[in-house]
């Protein structure tokens, strides 16, 4: 073999092994740790509440428990050492009548503020779809609306 198939070689060797690392590494870490998850939950509330679109839903909430409830489930989606205490997605969000378009809008929240912190592509697609199965519990569709 020559230097040059080699070298490729090596390189591939290298990329194989970061590869494994990173998936034997929680996603909690590699977002950055407890810090960096609530840095996010905190963002992410501030953006929602300031978007004239989609603040509705927020109005007289209480910010903080918000941003802590949030921090604490993203740490234990993400497989950090929390454990979310809030109430189920389904009762929390109950007669806000969430709306598709709102869901979508937090989510492209989340989208900026993860791209502000540099989050590689794989770590946000990640995470995103350790969230899309909240969907069906915080979305309010017209049949649900009218009812008691």
């Amino acid at each position: 073999m020559n230097s040059v198939t080699l070298r490729c070689l090596s390189a591939l060797g290298l990329l194989c092994m970061l590869d494994t690392a990173a998936a034997s590494t929680s996603l909690y870490q590699r977002l950055g740790g407890q810090q960096a998850i609530q840095s996010i939950a905190s963002a992410l509330i501030d953006g929602v509440t300031a978007d004239k679109q989609l603040q509705r839903s927020f109005q007289g909430a209480k910010i903080p428990r918000i941003k802590d409830k949030l921090a604490e489930q993203l740490c234990e989606l993400t497989g950090g050492p929390c454990r979310y205490t809030g109430d189920p997605m389904r009762e929390t969000h109950a007669g806000h009548h969430i709306t598709e378009a709102e869901f979508y809008g937090m989510v492209d929240c989340l989208r900026v503020v993860l791209e502000e912190r540099h989050t590689r592509v794989a770590e946000t697609n990640e995470l995103l779809r350790l969230l899309a199965p909240m969907k069906r519990e915080i979305v309010e569709g017209p049949a649900r609306r009218g009812a008691p």
